[in-house]
């Protein structure tokens, strides 16, 4: 049996965070040493989240340096966004594998990055090195950086379900993507918006245009495919416990089949163990509390236009599921290792 890897969660207490944590308990070959909060003084990790006790023994403690270089070898960073970028610096210096789950090493354009998260990027140099962590995609990359910022939940769904068609030049760049999200996308806050009272049974729309994973969604379906995609992304907030659904709008430069989509897809995704492809449209339950990304479509009688849909768990293949992955490519493991 390999080796078991020491493992460290920066920002343990958010639900990216916890969410790790539960998936890396059932990990073989991991074993988390190291967990941080900047909202608690060292507290059993279990007493902030009651369901570990007898689980996980360790305390969660604001952040320091010489112990988590002494702790651990792989960290995975949920920070908030430009938070990141003042930590990964020092764990890279020692040598440690880093797994970013914020946006601060994904948008290789700095003034894009300024542009959507206000905030001037502070870490070029390790920017330049950092590996986009899609998998499905980026695969053999993965296996040779220290450095993954791990995707989005939104661009998660949306390329997944986008890049096959754009790569194969079937599709016009002009796209438009309905997406559909529950509000734990959005973080562990105290805002009004977030109580059950107004999120129970309710959908709101917000950020036409504007949203942040926008430049991320462009910038990564270019570097697969080439092309530069002029994209209408309209996210919503749905009143449900988890998941993402995205459904993209394309229009096809000639006339096409129902088939050649389906083996299209089925292609592309034949060795991707979290991918799965179907001949009707996916259901958002199916995902929930799983890794996998599913994907179908819907043709338009006169076969010139159709919808892509792809769903999936946010926390999990739109966050730490994902992060996981990373972690199993960077390590030498199986990909899904810890994971089904």
């Amino acid at each position: 049996m390999m080796k078991k890897v020491k493992v460290a969660v920066l920002g343990a207490t958010g639900f990216t965070g916890e969410k790790l944590v539960e998936l890396l308990l059932n990990h073989p070959l991991a074993e988390i040493n190291y967990l941080t909060s900047k909202n608690f003084e060292p507290t059993s990790y279990s007493d902030i989240f009651p369901r570990f006790k007898n689980k996980i023994n360790i305390k969660c403690e604001q952040f320091d340096i010489k112990r988590a270089i002494k702790r651990a070898d792989i960290f995975f960073l949920a920070l908030p966004h430009t938070v990141s970028m003042q930590i990964a610096p020092l764990l890279l210096k020692k040598k440690k594998k880093v797994i970013d789950l914020s946006a601060d090493y994904r948008l290789k354009n700095v003034s894009i990055y300024k542009k959507f998260y206000k905030y001037t990027h502070k870490d070029r140099r390790n920017l330049k090195r950092a590996v986009y962590g899609l998998p499905e995609f980026f695969k053999d990359k993965i296996k040779k950086t220290n450095l993954v910022a791990n995707p989005g939940c939104y661009p998660t769904s949306i390329i997944l379900g986008l890049a096959p068609l754009l790569k194969s030049r079937k599709i016009n760049t002009k796209i438009i993507i309905d997406a559909k999200s529950t509000i734990t996308g959005a973080g562990r806050k105290a805002l009004v918006d977030y109580h059950f009272s107004n999120i129970n049974n309710n959908i709101w729309g917000y950020k036409p245009f504007i949203h942040q994973h926008l430049g991320e969604i462009i910038q990564i379906l270019k570097d697969i495919s080439g092309l530069h995609c002029k994209i209408t992304f309209m996210p919503h907030v749905v009143g449900v416990e988890s998941g993402i659904y995205s459904t993209c709008y394309v229009s096809f430069k000639k006339l096409t089949t129902f088939s050649s989509i389906f083996n299209l897809y089925k292609r592309y995704y034949k060795d991707c163990p979290f991918v799965r492809v179907y001949k009707v449209l996916p259901k958002l339950k199916d995902v929930i509390g799983t890794n996998f990304c599913d994907i179908g479509f819907g043709l338009s009688k006169d076969k010139k236009e159709a919808v892509v849909v792809s769903c999936l768990d946010n926390l999990i293949k739109g966050a730490s599921g994902t992060a996981i992955q990373n972690m199993n490519i960077m390590c030498g493991f199986k990909e899904k290792e810890g994971l089904i």
